[in-house]
């Protein structure tokens, strides 16, 4: 049988040289890893197509019954598989063992690990082909660290647009923790004796990839132990970028955090909700696998705030109330989590001319307002921390290992899946395609409902046409817009503009025909007096016909108007009688039935026996 490692060593140097290559290793890792835990293989078997597994994983893989598992297919290729078929990898095995061996001899040699040496390590790269690479070895040694393994984490990481001091915020997050568990009041002030993440001033990105502070910070609260942890995430919103990988990057980053902050610049514009929006689709999509929230806890930080020159937690909050009224249901993830107790704003002042180009930020070089902002908003985070642990939508406390695990699994989901997020100018000309169809669709129905609205002015041609028949005209014209809105809207988002179109031209096709309603009930009501009226003069009868007509207009039912012919004495005042109270009837009759059924739909055989639709 075919396997695709005959091209391995079958074994390694029984006694490996110290000088062995970490990249050696590395390599060696990567083939000796299953595609479906993400870990080293443990038992590996071969599958006819040569594709290689763990013995546990693929048998618990075709017994699970997700999508694609039955009848047995290759994970990798989709080739069918026989489980007969399966048969132990010895060669694997060998290589795992001998590996072993060699890490064993290279750790031997090394010198032991500084444990104070904390640095920010990346933990998702991106390649040249755009591609994610998830570091488990940084993952591992972050998240199994002895103080954190079996203890609740918190991780706070700042998402947002590059260039806007988020690296800055993550590196005073770093003394503030540190102040907090030395209890050092003049923290800001100290500096750090740590390395912190890269932040240098310009235009050009620094942060790529994802970072993730290498220990824990440990915090306690009420006598509980919590290992806090600072994620670092590359900007958003840049022409250069690949927006799905970087929508995919950001998802990540908010299922494996536990308190977020958006970091913003001067207002949160339409850009900020776009991504925002799209990532928690993103991320809503895969956490619900693993019963992971998108946002536990999000903290929405603009900076440099000008007007009105208020600042801090209570101005922020004003503001958050203002986004919300003006997305309306634009955004509705976003809607939601923002009038939740999940999130609260704060507003920081700009932090004066020298720190945009200081490469450290110095407290000396801050404006006295931003320094008494920023110690305050960063005490604030850093106190709340222990209350923001990592959790299960089932309120189940996650430790460090079983984090790894559930991010370990999620990646490997995230990076095959594909959500059709384009490029961020390709998003852009979609954007306004899609605002040009939809307003030429408005353009259309609009001028439909005013060539309706004309041909049925006058008093006659309104008559002309009923009510029922006009609310099939509308409801046509509305079914056959949106009938080509499906055909022509573009992009992954076009759905949700398809519904808020929807829920607009109905109320407007609602509007019309209420408006349309009521002059035709006017003017029956009119038409019908007038002909009662006009046949009194045939005979003296037709006194009684012009009571009878206005009892007719008047009162329920049909027996008023039969009394009112049959109590005429002369024919001329019976004729009378019978048109007056007949078109009369139907002016009442719409009136009730408008009022009952407020915006419910007209009966198709809604129709009066005097009055007659021309179509």
């Amino acid at each position: 049988m075919e396997n695709k490692n005959d091209h391995l060593p079958s074994s390694v140097p029984k006694c490996p040289s110290p000088s062995t290559s970490t990249d050696t290793q590395d390599l060696l890792k990567s083939l000796l890893t299953c595609s479906i835990c993400l870990d080293l293989f443990r038992h590996p078997v071969s599958l006819e197509c040569g594709h290689n597994f763990c013995a546990k994983c693929i048998n618990s893989y075709w017994n699970s019954g997700v999508p694609g598992s039955q009848p047995p297919l290759c994970p990798e290729c989709r080739r069918r598989c026989d489980r007969r078929q399966l048969v132990p990898d010895t060669r694997l095995q060998n290589l795992l063992e001998n590996m072993n061996l060699l890490q064993q001899n290279a750790d031997s040699t090394q010198k032991p690990r500084d444990v104070c040496n904390r640095e920010a390590k990346q933990l998702v790269q991106v390649n040249s082909r755009k591609d994610l690479t998830l570091s488990l070895e940084v993952l591992d040694q972050c998240l199994n660290h002895p103080q954190a393994k079996n203890s609740p984490v918190c991780l706070i990481s700042v998402q947002g647009e590059q260039r806007t001091g988020k690296s800055f915020l993550l590196n005073y997050l770093i003394r503030g923790l540190q102040g907090m568990k030395s209890k050092d009041p003049q923290w800001m002030r100290r500096g750090s004796d740590l390395s912190e993440f890269q932040c240098e001033p310009g235009a050009k990105a620094i942060t790529k990839g994802l970072w993730l502070w290498s220990q824990p910070f440990i915090l306690q609260k009420d006598g509980r132990k919590v290992a806090v942890f600072l994620v670092d995430t590359e900007g958003t919103i840049s022409l250069e970028q690949d927006k799905e990988m970087n929508a995919k990057l950001v998802a990540f980053s908010m299922l494996l955090s536990s308190h977020q902050i958006l970091n913003v610049s001067r207002m949160v514009k339409e850009t900020d909700l776009e991504y925002l929006e799209m990532c928690l689709h993103i991320a809503e999509e895969i956490g619900e696998c693993f019963k992971m929230e998108p946002v536990q806890h999000l903290n929405l930080l603009v900076r440099d705030w000008f007007y009105p020159a208020t600042f801090g937690k209570e101005a922020g909050q004003k503001h958050m109330i203002d986004v919300i009224q003006k997305i309306s249901d634009r955004y509705p993830r976003i809607q939601k989590i923002l009038k939740s107790k999940q999130a609260c704003c704060y507003l920081l002042p700009f932090p004066g001319k020298k720190i945009p180009t200081s490469s450290n930020g110095n407290p000396e070089d801050m404006d006295p307002d931003f320094y008494h902002y920023l110690h305050d908003y960063i005490t604030d985070v850093c106190k709340s921390s222990t209350q923001h642990v990592k959790r299960h939508s089932d309120g189940h406390i996650l430790t460090g290992e079983e984090l790894a695990e559930n991010m370990k699994k999620l990646f490997s989901i995230l990076q095959k899946k594909e959500f059709g997020y384009s490029s961020l100018f390709e998003s852009v000309v979609t954007g306004l395609y899609n605002m040009r169809i939809i307003e030429a669709a408005r353009k259309e129905l609009e001028d439909f409902v005013k060539e309706q609205d004309s041909s049925t002015k006058s008093m006659f041609t309104s008559l002309k046409t009923l009510p029922g028949t006009m609310w099939t005209r509308l409801s046509t014209k509305k079914d056959t817009i949106l009938n080509s809105l499906k055909e022509t809207l573009k992009g992954p988002g076009k759905n949700q503009i398809l519904n808020n179109f929807k829920e607009e031209i109905e109320m407007r096709v609602l509007d019309s025909y209420k408006s349309y309603k009521n002059r035709f009930c006017g003017h029956t009501a009119a038409v019908g007096g007038l002909l009662g009226a006009g046949v009194l003069g045939v005979a003296t009868g037709g006194i009684m016909a012009v009571g009878a007509a206005a009892t007719a207009l008047t009162m329920e039912g049909v027996a008023v108007a039969t009394g009112a012919t049959v109590g005429a004495t002369v024919v001329g005042g019976g004729v009378g009688a019978g048109v007056g109270a007949a078109v009369g009837l139907a002016g009442v009759e719409a009136t009730e039935v408008m009022a009952k059924r407020k915006q419910k739909v007209p009966e198709e055989g809604e129709e009066n026996p005097l009055l007659r639709d021309d179509e």
